[in-house]
């Protein structure tokens, strides 16, 4: 049977680059991320269901974009169906994933149903989490960057950042692995921000990052999103 999204964001200008969006969160994720500000997402412990169909027919000519979020979609059954009918309204399509299912990804490329990927990095390899079939996630992270570098679909890696969790010396030795396997684009760091109860409970940061060592030893270009010192700049 297939899923529904248990709530749906109506308008962001924010998480499609330069498109009107909404964002539906679908339940269920592999990790358990202790930054996650969706616990009930990850947990499955919401019982409400959005019609997505009947929401995208009502903004057509409004909306640009839908983004599939959770949780983990690339988990949905039926996914695939999902991504062909929303496109059969004319919208383009953004997935948020943590690369933990290449040949998910590799089929909904295959046929033309995404149009913008966001793809977690979420530990420097050294440090990687394991799935739950015992798979290393920077595997399977990998073959998913090397299945979007091969592909034509536009694509960023981002990583939510806590200091008491990755210091400046786990983010240069991401940012360097990315590069290594062939990504040349802006790496993102997203400031962990406690808006709510998280998965892990975990604290506010305590410091902030050392913006100018990042700048000078990563060999990509970063950018910095919801970084404390930038807040109100705009």
């Amino acid at each position: 049977m297939r899923r529904h999204p248990v709530d749906i964001t109506p308008l962001t200008f924010l998480d499609y680059p330069k498109k009107a969006a909404c964002i539906m969160w679908f339940t269920g994720c592999n990790l358990r991320c202790p930054y996650c500000y969706n616990p009930e997402l990850v947990l499955g412990h919401s019982r409400t269901q959005v019609d997505e169909m009947a929401f995208l027919r009502e903004r057509q000519g409004f909306l640009d974009a839908v983004v599939l979020s959770g949780g983990e979609i690339t988990l949905q059954p039926h996914l695939r169906e999902l991504c062909e009918d929303i496109k059969s309204l004319g919208y383009l399509i953004k997935i948020d994933t943590n690369g933990s299912n290449p040949d998910v990804v590799q089929e909904l490329i295959k046929h033309k149903l995404i149009d913008y990927v966001s793809m977690d990095h979420k530990m420097p390899c050294n440090r990687s989490w394991n799935l739950p079939n015992g798979t290393p996630l920077f595997k399977q992270f990998s073959r998913t960057l090397s299945i979007l570098l091969n592909s034509k679909v536009p694509f960023e890696v981002r990583t939510t950042v806590h200091p008491a969790l990755l210091d400046e010396a786990d983010i240069i030795r991401m940012v360097r692995e990315c590069d290594t396997l062939g990504y040349k684009g802006t790496y993102y760091l997203q400031y962990f921000f406690n808006g709510g109860p998280t998965l892990g409970n975990i604290a506010p940061p305590t410091r902030r990052y050392d913006r100018e060592l990042l700048d000078r030893h990563a060999p990509l270009a970063i950018g910095y999103r919801n970084f404390p010192e930038d807040r109100g700049k705009y």
